[in-house]
């Protein structure tokens, strides 16, 4: 279990924001997230993960910083990147959110105050499995989510919700393998097995485009990725 900390230990938070071809949204975005919270320092971390379009030129012009990936890495592997990025930058709280508007720059301080007031190590948020899901994902987030419990011992409401925040130290225990969008599953994995202090927070639940995302075989990869975490402790 990592030591419970207290608002006045941290010094900055991180918000790291993986977006591929996200030009057309992650401006608004990025202007939402605010600069402060709870008088602690907010930067804005994009890793472009090789866009086409000119994520990186609307991202910069926002005032992020942007880390590029010169190929499509995956989902995964855009955030240990813009994970590696705020830990270089001194941030020792770190949020993950999506590019594209499915994550409300709103909900920063809600996400991030039980860690600030050392109530947390890991803050998780939980979507309503809702008209406004979609219903092959709503089917697919429900399931997965139902297997997580049978498989690990552990509850989460939404094991599939991007939006996370965690201090530094927390990360080194959630530190993931998964390239593509099993890392939300395999940061949970692991942070049930290292006993972190979480604290889930509802969220409102917004698709713009029903057919971006996880898809059907995304699902399947997700599982197998359980099953193999399953067996083994690495």
């Amino acid at each position: 279990m990592v030591n419970p900390g207290s608002s006045a230990r941290f010094r900055r938070v991180g918000v790291i924001i993986p977006a591929r071809n996200e030009a057309a949204r992650i401006g608004p975005v990025l202007a939402g997230i605010a600069r402060q919270v709870d008088d602690v320092p907010v930067i804005s971390m994009v890793v472009d993960d090789g866009s086409s379009d000119g994520t990186d030129d609307v991202a910069r012009a926002h005032g992020a910083r942007v880390i590029t990936h010169v190929i499509n890495l995956g989902k995964g592997a855009a955030m240990k990147t813009g994970c590696a990025a705020g830990l270089a930058a001194a941030c020792d709280v770190l949020v993950v959110m999506d590019a594209d508007g499915q994550h409300r720059p709103s909900d920063l301080p809600a996400m991030v105050g039980p860690i600030l007031s050392g109530q947390a190590d890991l803050v998780l948020s939980r979507r309503r499995f809702t008209g406004q899901m979609p219903a092959t994902a709503r089917l697919g987030n429900w399931g997965l989510t139902r297997l997580f419990t049978i498989m690990f011992g552990a509850s989460y409401a939404d094991t599939q919700c991007g939006l996370r925040a965690f201090t530094s130290e927390a990360y080194k225990h959630v530190d993931w393998l998964a390239t593509g969008y099993a890392v939300e599953t395999e940061m949970l994995v692991r942070a049930a097995r290292a006993k972190l202090r979480t604290v889930e927070v509802d969220i409102e639940t917004i698709y713009h485009d029903a057919y971006k995302g996880t898809t059907m075989l995304d699902g399947f990869r997700i599982l197998g990725q359980m099953i193999r975490l399953r067996m083994s402790r690495s």
